[in-house]
């Protein structure tokens, strides 16, 4: 949490002290509502409410409509981001032994505020408590949200992957996390910001905003009081707001950043189910023998190697177990990884058949179920993580791997039903106890992967890497790509982002489920994504088959995930996910590196402005296409790829040229375009001397912008094969027999003009 306070307060350290602590979100004389002053928005004014039951009956207490008990209070207090202007507010029904109690929170420093309401029973009965609508601005409360050209508004969902739609149009409830902005920067985010108490929601509807926190109709005992989940409104930009939104989260949700990001092999596409010991163990060979292509990553082995769902020993297909599995991949240099579904049970399990009461069952007592599948024949019933036994049996689930010698697990179907045995708690808090069981199970070194799909809070604190988004079938990629653009806010944040696998070619014969349907340049544009998110960057190929050796070096290029982590540059101001990318920094110059896409039927123009890119503006950049391996040009303040074809996208560096020293313009090594293969460059009136890490491919080419002639000077654990003078002092320095776990030094003459 300490590393995160600190890189918040450096990244938004130059906005402290600048804005005045203005009121300027605030209770109204009456108490009736929660008035804001806001850029863009002539009316904003809301409701609050809080719903429960008892004996039964729906009830509601509303700041609208409701006595104001006493005064307003003001206070300060501290925040993950300073200071606060803290108003309280209570609100209940003469002679009820109900009341609400809504606390604000106005940041001094950032535009933004919180809100969380705390429901009261004074009575002598137990009550559940359902929902808080924090902020509730439809007309028919009473508030209104008021904006010129609601067709301007972007609302775009951060939790769930549902289309980016306009406000005049938005109605749907949005799970978790929403924002909505126009062009010229106006708008704002609203989410949860913890202690981890329960999911929120997000809704836009008629053009109001509806900001809920969902209790599960959770018991609240006579006498006592229970609080909703805070949420943050943030009227800063998309991008600061978002910012401060997953940190603010990662700091009170107890983020685990130590392990860092992965890269391996994973089974599942490759052999879904049919996997057997003999294939997993061709592979091991391959990648032991090929360390320069490979590394040393993860090998991890997926659904189908258990004797049966909840039974995660192995069946005869391993034959020798899976600890002799797990010791000969360590064996190799490797890590061994293992896929579950903890939460999954074959109905003839034994302890299933023993223990009935430990199984999920729905609101009316009934058994939920999946159904018979290609991949589990007999179906699956799914245990209740909430039950005693449960628990139990889940801690040995995951114990049992750790004691077999597997480093890495993959926990998927992570769904723990609504019917659970301590009825004071909400889904996420008995998710996350789920997930700290799992912790407590695997233990501080064992790497954790939460297959999710969509994000959630109620993992965070507990794993290293999330998957954050849907299967990658090579038939699809562009609905993955929805998710996994959007959601690169979450990625060494809250934990490391799981795009799922890429494939080292558009086609591969042995490949089981055929080519990329979407043609070459979709490939390109997941192959991309899959490196440049700086997550986990997995493969699943047959990787011995012959004709997966000619596509190694594909795998090479991705190895490990981009150093620097890009981000949507688009998010927020566009339905679609066209710029994808970062800017580094580093001692030897400045880079940016932009991944464009065309996610529409047509093909189309993409627009880099620079400024929003933060290129330096009136300065001549270099311009680098890395799957064409060639120096485009050099221009200013923007860039456009003309009529990109749908579903394709171009990859480029963007270098400026700050001074007239050879300089670095681009790189076919790694994705990253030298932001991961580069570890530094050292220039002096005689030489350039090049260090490279061992990350990306053993052979291929950097590119530097020189008006000096370079020659070959010497190399070390790598070759050079030849510098070459590509005109328009555009100079190519090719290498070869680059080794992995080895650093290695480039160096080229300067030599003066003849």
């Amino acid at each position: 949490m300490k590393n995160i306070l600190l890189l918040t307060f450096a990244l938004f350290g130059l906005h402290f002290f600048t804005q005045a602590a203005e009121p300027w979100v605030r209770f109204a004389d009456s108490g009736s509502y929660v008035e804001i002053d806001a850029q863009g928005f002539s009316e904003f004014s809301a409701a609050s409410v809080v719903i429960f039951k008892s004996d039964g009956n729906g009830q509601r207490i509303s700041s609208n409509g409701m006595k104001l008990i006493g005064k307003v209070r003001h206070s300060q207090g501290e925040t993950p981001f300073g200071l606060a202007n803290i108003s309280q507010a209570t609100f209940g029904k003469d002679g009820s032994p109900f009341q609400y109690t809504v606390t604000l929170k106005q940041l001094q420093n950032l535009k933004a505020f919180t809100i969380q309401g705390v429901f009261h029973n004074f009575s002598d009965k137990d009550v559940n408590l359902v929902a808080f609508d924090l902020l509730d601005t439809r007309m028919g409360k009473g508030s209104r949200m008021k904006v010129e050209k609601p067709s301007e508004w972007l609302v775009t969902p951060l939790m769930q992957d549902k289309d980016a739609v306009t406000l005049d149009v938005a109605k749907d409830r949005y799970n978790e996390a929403a924002m909505i902005y126009r062009a010229n920067g106006d708008g704002f985010l609203a989410g949860p910001v913890g202690p981890a108490e329960a999911y929120t929601s997000v809704q836009f509807v008629n053009q109001a905003l509806v900001a809920s926190v969902s209790m599960d109709g959770v018991l609240v005992r006579a006498g006592e009081s229970r609080r909703s989940e805070e949420m943050i409104v943030s009227f800063e930009p998309a991008s600061t707001s978002t910012d401060v939104w997953t940190r603010w989260v990662a700091a009170t949700h107890g983020t685990r950043q130590h392990r860092g990001a992965v890269y391996g092999w994973c089974s599942w596409y490759d052999r879904t189910t049919k996997i057997d010991a003999a294939h997993v163990l061709n592979v091991t060979k391959v990648i032991e023998e090929n360390p320069n292509t490979f590394g040393r990553g993860i090998i991890q082995i997926d659904d189908g190697y258990q004797k049966m769902d909840g039974d995660w020993s192995g069946n005869k297909k391993f034959p020798d177990g899976m600890a002799a599995m797990a010791k000969r991949i360590r064996q190799s240099g490797n890590i061994p990884g293992v896929w579950f579904a903890p939460l999954m049970i074959h109905p003839e399990h034994p302890w299933a058949k023993a223990n009935p009461e430990a199984l999920q069952r729905n609101a009316k007592g009934i058994e939920t179920f999946m159904n018979a599948n290609s991949f589990h024949p007999a179906g699956a019933k799914w245990v209740n993580p909430d039950h005693p036994k449960t628990k139990k049996f889940l801690y040995n689930i995951i114990k049992d791997a750790r004691d077999r010698g597997f480093g890495y697990i993959k926990i998927d179907f992570n769904g723990i039903g609504n019917q659970f045995v301590d009825p004071t708690k909400t889904r996420m808090q008995v998710f996350r106890d789920l997930y700290t069981l799992y912790r407590e199970a695997a233990g501080e070194e064992m790497y954790i992967l939460s297959c999710l799909g969509s994000p959630t809070r109620g993992v965070v604190g507990f794993i290293d890497a999330a998957r954050v988004g849907p299967d990658s079938h090579p038939a699809h990629f562009d609905k993955c790509l929805k998710s996994v653009l959007r959601f690169q806010i979450f990625d060494n944040v809250w934990w490391q982002n799981d795009a799922d696998v890429a494939y080292i070619g558009q086609k591969l014969e042995s490949r089981n489920l055929g080519p990329v349907r979407q043609g070459e340049g979709m490939w390109r544009t997941w192959h991309s994504t899959v490196c440049l998110v700086g997550g986990t960057a997995m493969t699943s190929e047959p990787l011995n088959s012959p004709d997966a050796k000619p596509l190694w070096r594909n795998f090479e290029i991705m190895r490990p995930g981009s150093r620097e982590p890009a981000k949507l540059l688009t998010l927020g101001k566009s339905p679609h996910n066209e710029i994808f990318g970062f800017s580094a920094s580093r001692p030897y110059g400045d880079f940016s590196v932009y991944n464009l896409y065309n996610a529409t039927d047509k093909p189309m123009d993409i627009t880099l402005d620079f400024k929003d890119a933060g290129i330096p503006l009136d300065s001549d950049t270099a311009v680098f296409d890395f799957w064409n391996n060639k120096f485009i040009g050099i221009i200013k303040n923007s860039y456009v790829l003309p009529k990109i074809e749908p579903l394709s996208s171009g990859l480029f560096r963007f270098t400026p040229l700050a001074s007239d020293q050879p300089t670095l313009i681009g790189s076919n090594l790694h994705l990253s375009i030298g932001a991961t293969e580069v570890d530094n460059i050292l220039v002096s009136s005689k030489q350039v001397v090049i260090h490279l890490s061992d990350a990306g491919a053993q052979e291929g080419c950097l590119t530097f912008y020189s008006k000096k002639k370079l020659v070959a000077a010497g190399s070390k654990n790598c070759k050079i094969v030849s510098v070459k003078g590509l005109g328009n002092n555009i100079w190519q320095i090719n290498l070869t027999n680059r080794l992995w776990g080895k650093k290695q030094t480039v160096s080229v003459a300067i030599q003066p003009p003849q």
